[in-house]
């Protein structure tokens, strides 16, 4: 569709930007993990389609696919497998967002034998800042840097200590304080590099949408900028008691328990084999039991992204706000309301991008 461009970059020096015509590109964005595997598929019918993959721009781990719209980027996914048709003569490549190069780097300074030894210390910080030592840790190292832009550390009350033994992967550790009780939301921005053609990401953490970005439709007049919306809900997830278990075995596990009313007992354990302190436990249980003692309500809609709604494709990032109005509606009550945008995806051969809302 009008606006889109699909490339890929080499992983070696996240450049060499080559232009690639995909047939179909979906992509998806959200934060705190990856937002899943996608495919994108190329007609090798087409001579020029034909000579970028002959020259190695659709590379299995040695290529990164972006897509992009009016300049803005939308999304980067290391490409990890292809699979090529010769009767369709198509090429179908499968990728999957930064998070899942960081599932693939352990966090620590050392990855030989001797790393049960090994002991890291982040203290008098705030949680965003230790999420970024882990990033730094997971992304230094010959065959290991990313290009990441940070935000300026932030000192605080906050603390933890990673052990070798453990054998933590970036993904096992950002979550883990990503899901504490205070823990910071935690989002990597692919971005073009203002100074070159090459390929960056942002670390954002904490507040998803510091410049307050809403975006504003009235479901029942803008019908060439909406559709499609729905609602669930899910008692799924719900619990009334969440046994928090840390550092230690058998009888010396240490364990602590978080509780709320509901209509029964539903029983959830959670793991955080990182805390030994059992306050930190106690926090850590009762940050699991705070997002779990209600129903989650989640609604979601289609909008067109050549809209004046949506405006500037920059300002969209996980995070921003929708508000939106409708009536007459038998199940959703009349009036405006407001909801986080906590993924969005689309196709590059689609004018519509898919919003989840929370």
């Amino acid at each position: 569709m009008a606006g889109y461009k699909v490339y890929t970059v080499s992983t070696s020096t996240w450049g060499d930007r080559q232009l690639v015509d995909a047939k179909a590109a979906p992509w998806k964005r959200t934060f705190n993990e990856s937002a899943g595997g996608l495919q994108a598929t190329f007609k090798l019918s087409d001579p020029k389609v034909a000579a970028v993959a002959r020259a190695g721009a659709l590379t299995p781990v040695e290529r990164c696919l972006v897509v992009e719209h009016d300049g803005v980027v939308l999304y980067a996914g290391i490409i990890w497998e292809d699979d090529y048709d010769d009767d369709a003569r198509t090429l179908t490549v499968s990728h999957e967002d930064i998070w899942s190069l960081l599932a693939l780097r352990l966090v620590a300074a050392d990855r030989t034998g001797a790393i049960p030894a090994w002991k890291q210390t982040y203290s008098g910080l705030e949680y965003d800042t230790i999420v970024k030592r882990l990033m730094q840790l997971a992304t230094t190292g010959a065959g290991r840097t990313l290009p990441i832009q940070y935000e300026a550390d932030y000192s605080g009350g906050r603390s933890r200590t990673y052990y070798g033994y453990n054998l933590d992967t970036a993904i096992d550790a950002i979550t883990e304080i990503a899901n504490l009780p205070g823990g910071p939301d935690v989002d990597l921005r692919p971005e073009w590099a203002t100074a070159s053609s090459t390929l960056q990401w942002t670390l954002r953490t904490g507040n998803m949408n510091p410049d307050s970005k809403t975006i504003e439709v009235v479901v029942s007049a803008d019908h060439a900028a909406v559709k499609g919306i729905k609602r669930k809900r899910s008692a799924r997830e719900r619990s009334t008691r969440i046994m928090g278990v840390g550092e230690g075995s058998g009888k010396d596990i240490k364990v602590r328990a978080s509780t709320d009313p509901g209509p029964f007992e539903l029983e959830r354990i959670e793991q955080a084999k990182n805390v030994k302190n059992l306050t930190d436990l106690q926090d850590f249980a009762d940050g699991k039991q705070y997002t779990r003692n209600m129903n989650i309500t989640q609604y979601s809609m289609d909008l067109n992204i050549l809209s004046p709604v949506i405006g500037n494709l920059w300002t969209l990032k996980p995070g921003a706000y929708l508000r939106w109005y409708t009536s007459g509606n038998p199940v959703i009550a009349d009036g405006w309301k407001q909801h986080k945008i906590i993924e969005y995806s689309g196709d590059t051969a689609s004018n519509w991008i898919h919003l989840e809302l929370q």
